[in-house]
């Protein structure tokens, strides 16, 4: 089986889509005593890869005097504490993650906490003609159980840090349809639906592995081959352009009760293969390369995460009580571009090598200017100093094996982190306390269908392709 069945993403990043791998922040402790939700419905602002990977939890900041929300924003913004900092001199806040950011194909999946990396739910997808098993039109669809965890939870690596000790599991469906299927045209339609279970015991959860639903995407793809050998080369160079689009859904309890509405996601990507040895040799046959960007945008109740259910009672810098139902005086990232590339190479017949390198650009909105009313008067706050631009970045290598073509079995390592770290240093890109490994067991529902029924014509392989794991 070839590189389609390493598209398997893991939990987490995450994904993504840029708009989007740290722990999320610790949500709020005191919610008002007639209905207290659980922590894991009061979410903090952001949370981080996420593919699934997330940064060191903090305490929600204050409001932002005079901070424009988005049209429809619930509740009034209130003034930051009197013994906080402004946001804007607070340290580098924690990246967003990365679930709005456009999908592969076809064994994608978003990674949210447990997991701490991103899984770059992203920029490419590398399913060439030739890796296709079956002519169902329903192919493509798997199931994948993910077990993922830090690198220094298994003794590896030099930072120790305890809310990053984190091993959990991810599943995920992922049904796929192709609306459209020639041979050089297709249409595909698909979703991802899961959940997580932290098995340790990090504060990613209220309760002890409490399982929760991850965000639900939806996904279109319409793909072209532009271009293929002919001759005695016939299949050994091809190029193919895809264009795809994402919709991710607040169905976690981190989004629905963080004011989010959807995340929309819009990128181009191309795909050569290269001979390397040709299809007739037993290994090293060709290499696969996937260039893909990808715009994110978040459509959300407010810039700031709020939840209207928990309304804390914060002190103006005047001395004067006000309620609120912000999470965090923190922008959200509104805007994501992601730009990824994958190398994908069948090392040895069936098993592959897959590399992914990625850049997350995320876009916070940038707070107008105001005043708190002091007992001196008007005290001006200038909204312009906060961080407004955090780029991340996401290493991810991995190998993959089939079993009997039903099953895909992938070990890798993934690292996805904020390039800049809390001490201001840029960080490593291939290791950081974010890094993780991870496992993933893929069973390939349309060729289990196919061999127990009958059903759906084998698809000749035209040549050997890498099997490559949809890492960005």
């Amino acid at each position: 089986m070839t590189f389609r069945s390493l598209l398997v993403a893991a939990g987490v990043l995450g994904s993504i889509s840029v708009a989007s791998a740290q722990t999320p922040p610790e949500p709020p402790k005191a919610p008002p005593a007639e209905q207290a939700p659980p922590a894991e419905q009061a979410p903090p602002a952001e949370q981080a890869l996420p593919a699934s990977a997330e940064s060191p939890a903090a305490a929600p900041a204050a409001a932002v005097p005079g901070a424009a929300a988005a049209p429809g924003a619930a509740g009034p913004a209130a003034a930051p504490a009197a013994d906080g900092p402004h946001p804007s001199a607070e340290p580098v806040p924690p990246a967003e993650p990365p679930s709005d950011v456009a999908p592969p194909e076809p064994n994608a999946r978003s990674v949210t906490p447990p997991a701490v990396r991103w899984n770059q739910a992203t920029a490419a997808d590398t399913l060439l003609e030739e890796d296709e098993e079956t002519t169902l039109r329903w192919r493509a669809t798997t199931f994948t159980w993910n077990q993922s965890g830090s690198t220094t939870l298994a003794g590896v690596g030099g930072e120790y840090i305890p809310a990053m000790q984190v091993y959990g599991w991810d599943f995920t469906f992922r049904p796929n349809f192709y609306v459209l299927d020639r041979p050089r045209d297709k249409l595909a339609v698909s979703a991802e639906i899961g959940w997580v279970t932290e098995l340790t015991n990090s504060d990613t959860t209220a309760t002890y592995r409490e399982p929760q639903f991850k965000d639900i995407a939806l996904n279109a793809r319409y793909s072209r081959e532009l271009w293929e050998s002919g001759g005695a080369q016939r299949g050994e160079y091809k190029t193919d352009a895809a264009m795809r689009l994402r919709v991710v859904l607040p169905t976690s309890p981190t989004s629905w009760n963080s004011g989010r509405y959807f995340t929309l996601g819009i990128g181009p990507q191309i795909t050569q293969k290269i001979k390397l040895l040709g299809s007739k040799a037993d290994g090293l046959n060709n290499v696969t390369a996937t260039l893909g960007v990808t715009y994110a945008h978040l459509f959300a109740e407010s810039y700031t995460p709020v939840n209207g259910d928990i309304r804390r009672v914060r002190q103006t810098p005047s001395g004067e009580v006000a309620v609120d139902d912000q999470l965090s005086g923190w922008s959200r990232a509104m805007d994501r571009l992601t730009t990824s590339l994958q190398v994908d190479v069948p090392l040895y017949k069936e098993l592959g090598l897959a590399a992914s390198f990625g850049l997350l650009s995320d876009f916070k909105h940038e707070f107008e200017g105001g005043c708190v009313d002091v007992s001196t008067g008007c005290a001006e706050i200038d909204g312009s100093e906060g961080t407004t631009y955090l780029p991340q970045t996401a290493f991810d290598i991995s190998l993959n094996h089939p079993v009997f073509d039903v099953v895909d079995l992938t070990l890798g390592y993934n690292n996805t982190n904020l390039q800049l770290g809390p001490n201001g240093r840029r960080r490593n890109f291939f290791y950081s306390p974010e890094a993780q490994f991870y496992l993933d067991i893929t069973a390939n529902l349309d060729v289990i269908y196919s061999k127990v029924t009958g059903r759906g014509e084998k698809v000749e392989k035209k040549a050997a392709s890498a099997p490559g794991r949809q890492k960005l």
